[in-house]
């Protein structure tokens, strides 16, 4: 009796242990996660960060199209990576971000900001910031106090007009580019307001200019990007509907020209399409496109300038 008694507890420990682990192995297929899949937006050869201005904010991107930091802003339309390590963006008034702690550490607003104060701006060597003064017409430079140490108008323009300029650069020489948006026109000038260099251009607005080493001028023209010679000719051009229609390309703004020749640009009226759309891109001189970014879970309707970084959030390249 006391055998068969114990054979009995023996077995119904026995299946006891079985369907205790038999539902553990229920409860353990039940509860299985599958790994999240890693964001994927940007298409092509990139390992390194960019900078961007988008949707009311200013953005850092990762290699793989994941934003890991970002700043509210207005009207944002130009943004650069500091030597510091803060960001500077112009969306109206001009401000330096301490990423760190998303602090306003400096800042400059132009006086009169009808037409959208300043869209345009440049931290020099020296400390001083150019601003591109779009509501006045006005090419800026201060001191870091806010001081105003040297500013000039252009002309012509309309004060208070939306389209006044938008892109403005101090060269290398010491002199200055301006994009006179509605007005179609690409100017060098020197400090006292001189006109250095013209083009004036059929495309619906001039939007950013850069001067390249070789002495040329690339420029960034809504419908695509021209090169041109200090005589004003055009020596190599891309328009993105003949040159990628792989990749449905809205207007394209700011650029930043890489030291290999490549250039890589912004994008308002963003075509939002995960498949062929891009926000952000950049292209070889054969023009192949190199990269694209497109988010559209993200959906921002304009990334009108960028700064491309290398793996430790440096510039490549600050020809922007």
């Amino acid at each position: 009796m006391k055998k068969l008694l114990l054979a009995t507890l023996v077995l119904s420990s026995f299946v006891g242990v079985m369907n205790l682990v038999a539902e553990e192995k229920k409860d353990n297929k039940q509860i299985q996660v599958k790994p999240k899949q890693k964001v994927k937006n940007i298409y092509g050869d990139f390992d390194g960060y960019i900078l961007a201005t988008g949707k009311g904010a200013t953005v850092l991107i990762d290699k793989n199209g994941k934003i890991v930091w970002s700043f509210k802003a207005g009207n944002n339309h130009d943004v650069w990576m500091l030597d510091n390590g803060n960001v500077l963006f112009a969306d109206g008034s001009v401000k330096e971000v301490n990423p760190k702690t998303n602090k306003v550490v400096w800042r400059y607003t132009p006086k009169y900001t009808k037409g959208g104060g300043a869209f345009a701006c440049q931290r020099l060597k020296n400390g001083n910031t150019v601003v591109g003064e779009n509501g006045t017409g006005k090419v800026t430079e201060v001191d870091p106090k806010g001081n105003v140490v040297m500013s000039f108008g252009v002309k012509p323009y309309k004060k208070g007009s939306h389209h006044n300029m938008r892109m403005v650069r101090k060269t290398a020489d010491g002199t200055y580019l301006v994009a006179m948006t509605k007005n179609k026109i690409y100017r060098e000038y020197d400090a006292k307001g001189n006109v250095l260099w013209e083009k004036k251009v059929d495309g619906p607005l001039a939007f950013s200019i850069v001067k390249l080493p070789n002495g040329n001028y690339l420029t960034g023209q809504v419908t695509g990007i021209v090169e041109y010679d200090k005589k004003g000719k055009v020596v190599w051009s891309y328009d993105p509907k003949k040159d990628t229609p792989e990749v449905k390309v809205g207007m394209i703004c700011g650029i930043n020209a890489m030291p290999n020749g490549n250039v890589a640009f912004g994008i308002y009226k963003i075509v939002q399409d995960q498949k062929n759309g891009a926000a952000l891109m950049e292209i070889t001189r054969d023009k192949k496109v190199v990269w694209r970014y497109i988010d559209t879970k993200y959906r921002p309707g304009a990334m009108m300038s960028l700064e491309v970084l290398d793996n430790k959030k440096k510039p490549v390249s600050k020809l922007r």
